[in-house]
């Protein structure tokens, strides 16, 4: 097994070029602005729009973000358990703010997850364990959230477009949804995931990049956490196997309505949009956000707001209430791991 403390922690080093990278993402959230807006007069009176109610667009903002990573971390707790491992809530914090600051720097499906399992090893959970816990998490939540999204949209409840574009949005949620689920299937039969495992280690060891002896060593003692992490799954499953998954559902639940509360709680401030209407779009919202392969959803996911909420409420509205979710749920992330985590890592 791999010795975690000759590594460097992620979540206690901080990235370099960070500051540069932070004013690319924001630069690429401002052009898909700009694109948002039907012209620059609607853009300005989305701004007076957020200055008219500035208490209650900073509350939500930062209740959003302090919502979302609360609501992570009990995701990880809750699935600690479930695996069979402990893990303090200051680690679970930790391990949340960690993971939302790489999500949000590389494309979706990044360096968030990997960050949790090095940051709840480097906390003392068993390897097998700490790698089962984003497993978990991930797997299971993208198969819940996508299958979600795929069946509002097909029931009606997506934003207003051609025919063609519903269907491949169903298309597209509903590939995600089963691509997670085939993950799900196969690290759920021992043999199958190991065979995989053993299959992806043989082909990595052939890349002339990762052919040094160092890289080699690391590959193999991969490999073993992977083969143990699955083998932990396996004894995990049986008898409680219908608890945990209403467990599941229960705390994915809980994260995605933390997720969506700050644009609901928004557009409830700046006017009367209709509930029920606006919550199933926003669960529609989110599907596309995470779906976009960029850093965070960055650029696409503002482009987007008029788009999938115009119909709801006025434009100006839609460019604020994207502007406010976007900044608790992307850009205070990155913002509270900037500055959370290295004084963390001295406090340590």
């Amino acid at each position: 097994m791999a010795d975690a403390s000759r590594e460097p922690d992620p979540v206690a080093t901080r990235p370099r070029r960070a500051w540069p990278w932070l004013v690319a993402l924001l630069a690429a959230g401002g052009a898909g602005l700009y694109v948002a807006a039907p012209d620059v007069a609607a853009l300005r009176a989305a701004l007076a729009r957020l200055r008219g109610v500035p208490v209650a667009a900073l509350a939500i903002v930062i209740g959003g973000a302090l919502g979302l990573v609360a609501t992570e971390a009990l995701r990880i707790g809750v699935v600690a358990r479930l695996v069979g491992a402990r893990v303090a809530a200051r680690d679970a914090w930790d391990a949340a703010v960690a993971n939302h600051v790489m999500t949000a720097v590389t494309p979706q499906v990044g360096l968030g997850e990997p960050t949790v399992a090095y940051t709840l090893a480097r906390r003392g959970v068993p390897w097998d364990a700490a790698v089962c816990v984003p497993f978990v998490k991930f797997s299971t939540s993208l198969a819940f959230v996508f299958a979600l999204g795929a069946g509002l949209v097909a029931l009606g409840h997506g934003p207003p477009v051609a025919a063609w574009m519903t269907g491949a949005g169903i298309a597209w949620f509903g590939a995600i949804a089963l691509v997670a689920l085939a993950i799900i299937a196969v690290g759920s039969s021992p043999r199958l995931a190991a065979r995989w495992i053993r299959g992806l280690e043989r082909w990595a060891r052939r890349r002339r990049l990762l052919a040094g002896a160092r890289w080699q060593a690391r590959l193999g003692r991969a490999s073993e956490v992977a083969v143990t992490a699955v083998e932990r799954l396996a004894v995990r499953r049986g008898a409680a196997r219908a608890g945990a998954l209403i467990a599941l559902v229960a705390v994915h639940l809980v994260y995605y309505a933390s997720y969506i509360a700050p644009l609901v709680g928004l557009a409830l401030v700046l006017g009367d949009p209709p509930l029920g209407p606006l919550c199933l779009r926003a669960v529609v919202y989110l599907c596309f956000v995470l779906a976009v392969p960029t850093p965070g959803g960055a650029g696409p996911s503002e482009a987007a707001a008029a788009w999938f909420f115009g119909d709801l409420v006025a434009p100006a509205d839609a460019i604020a209430i994207v502007v406010v979710f976007r900044a608790s749920t992307f850009y205070l992330q990155l913002a509270i791991g900037a500055l959370y985590l290295p004084l963390r890592s001295v406090t340590r």
